[in-house]
């Protein structure tokens, strides 16, 4: 089973866009993969995808049990998502990648780059799981439960730092993803399988920052899900870019700086 994806290549003028999983091909080039945190959806990339795509193809993919990937089977884990994204590749003609990945998203970016490190081009990864124990789980389970919008409005203003604007229109947007049957109960199920004891799964990090590829971090000093100082382990592994005043949401809150990441990396 394929994962949904978005496709945006501008470099010829003309811009390619789908949710349909059949679109693919990267004309020798190195494309950019996005790929988004718990609750996310492909579709939220589309700005970034579309400035970044008139250098490089992109790709944004919906993670098993979110979006049009809501019906993968066995979806939870993180190194279920690494896997099918492999298998994405191997359907898609990807031989390598730069790799952005947020939240969970960066989890399932680092388990990827360990189970298949030459499919690997850069890593950028934004307020990464994994990292460390701690994170909030209990805000997390809050937000996959969330149905209503001003549910959703309360417990995704603790996702932003405390200036942030959250427009109306990210609220409907998760609104009306989350109105697909199916979608909070596998919200749910995800986020109750996050946790032992209050805790997350580390990942082998040294294994990971050992990887001889490009990294960039970049983690907002207001971040209520994960702590900043889970960015420790990346000293001298990584550049490093921690943002004050932003929570853990830098695409939204600070996309000229991830932006800039991204094409760094090309």
């Amino acid at each position: 089973m394929q994962l949904g994806c978005v496709n945006i290549d501008n470099r010829a003028g003309d811009a390619i866009g789908t949710t349909s999983g059949k679109t693919g091909g990267t004309t020798g080039a190195v494309p950019v993969v996005f790929l988004h945190g718990f609750g996310g959806l492909a579709r939220q990339w589309w700005g970034l995808q579309t400035q970044i795509s008139f250098k490089a193809p992109t790709f944004a993919f919906d993670m098993p049990g979110h979006g049009e990937s809501l019906d993968f089977p066995d979806f939870g884990p993180p190194k279920i998502a690494a896997r099918a994204l492999i298998a994405e590749f191997d359907q898609r003609g990807i031989n390598k990648a730069h790799i952005v990945g947020h939240s969970m998203g960066g989890a399932i970016a680092s388990i990827l780059s360990l189970l298949a490190p030459e499919r690997i081009a850069s890593l950028t990864l934004l307020a990464p799981g994994g990292y460390g124990e701690e994170f909030n789980h209990p805000l997390l389970l809050q937000w996959a439960a969330a149905t209503t919008r001003d549910e959703l409005r309360t417990v995704m203003g603790a996702f932003f730092g405390p200036a942030y604007n959250l427009p109306q229109k990210v609220v409907d947007f998760q609104y009306e993803a989350r109105q697909r049957p199916g979608a909070v109960d596998a919200l749910v199920q995800i986020a109750n399988g996050m946790s032992s004891n209050g805790r997350q799964g580390v990942l082998p990090i040294d294994d990971v920052l050992d990887i001889d590829v490009p990294k960039i971090l970049i983690w907002g000093r207001e971040d209520r899900v994960l702590p900043v100082n889970q960015a420790d382990a990346f000293h001298g592994k990584a550049e490093i870019h921690l943002i004050d005043g932003v929570g853990h949401s830098p695409a939204e809150e600070a996309p000229k700086t991830v932006l800039q990441a991204i094409l760094s990396q090309l």
